[in-house]
C-alpha cells in the first residue's frame, strides 16, 4: 500500500496564521525575501519540516536544502545541475542531519525543460521532481505518485492553493529518508588496558619500591 504525507506549503509570513492538523506535514522556505522565508526559531519548532531554497532570491544557493525552487524570480535552469550535485553530496556526507534527497519543484509545464536541464549537464538519474498541478484531481495525483520511477522520478505533487499555503501530497518513503550522521568510531581496545604501575629506587637501581 502506498504511503502518503499530506503537507502545507508555506511562507514564513504566513507561518501560524492557519491551523496545521494533527499528522499534516510542513514545508517552508530557507531562502527567499519579502517574508517568504522562515526564521531559524519556526525551522526549530517544526523539526522535519522540508525545506526549500528559493535562491537566488537575495541569497546564495542554499545546498542544505531538501527542495529547490524553479520558477519565475526563484532559480533558473542553469542553477539545477550544482545545486543538485551540491546537494547530494551533503545529503550523502549527512552534514545536515535530516536532509533529504534533492528534489527540485516546478510546475507541471516546466518538467520537460527540468529534465533537459539536468541531461544537458551530463546528469541523467538521480533527481527528484516535487510537481505543481494545482485542482488535480486526487485520484490522478495518487495515481502518479504510485507509478512514479523512471531516472527522474516524481516524489511529491502539489495539488491545491489554499490560500496562506499550498496543500502537497509527499511520498512517504521520500519524506522519511533523512540524513543522519555517521555512528561513532569505535574504542580501540589494547591488549592490555589494566593501571600502569609505576617504580621507584632510593639507592641507585639495587632495589625498587
Amino acid at each position: 500500500m502506498l504511503e502518503l504525507v499530506v503537507a502545507y506549503d508555506c511562507t514564513g509570513i504566513n507561518l501560524g496564521k492557519f491551523a496545521v492538523p494533527p499528522g499534516v506535514g510542513l514545508a517552508g522556505y530557507s531562502t527567499g525575501s519579502h517574508g517568504v522565508p522562515w526564521t531559524d526559531a519556526q525551522f526549530a519548532a517544526h523539526p522535519g519540516t522540508v525545506r526549500i531554497d528559493q535562491s537566488p532570491v537575495n541569497t546564495a544557493l542554499d545546498e542544505l536544502c531538501d527542495e529547490i525552487d524553479y520558477e519565475t524570480g526563484a532559480a533558473t535552469l542553469a542553477d539545477l545541475p550544482g545545486w543538485y550535485r551540491a546537494a547530494l553530496a551533503n545529503y550523502n556526507t549527512a552534514r545536515r542531519p535530516g536532509q533529504r534527497p534533492p528534489a527540485v519543484y516546478a510546475s507541471a509545464s516546466n518538467v520537460t525543460p527540468v529534465c533537459n536541464a539536468f541531461v544537458a549537464a551530463g546528469i541523467t538519474s538521480g533527481p527528484r521532481l516535487h510537481v505543481a498541478h494545482w485542482d488535480l484531481p486526487i485520484e490522478q495525483a495518487i495515481d502518479t505518485l504510485t507509478h512514479s520511477g523512471g531516472p527522474f522520478p516524481v516524489i511529491g505533487i502539489q495539488i491545491h492553493n489554499a490560500g496562506l499555503y499550498d496543500v502537497d501530497l509527499y511520498l512517504a518513503s521520500w519524506w522519511g529518508a533523512v540524513s543522519k550522521p555517521p555512528p561513532p568510531a569505535p574504542i580501540t581496545r589494547h591488549a592490555f588496558d589494566g593501571p600502569v604501575i609505576t617504580e621507584t629506587s632510593t639507592d641507585g637501581g639495587h632495589t625498587w619500591h
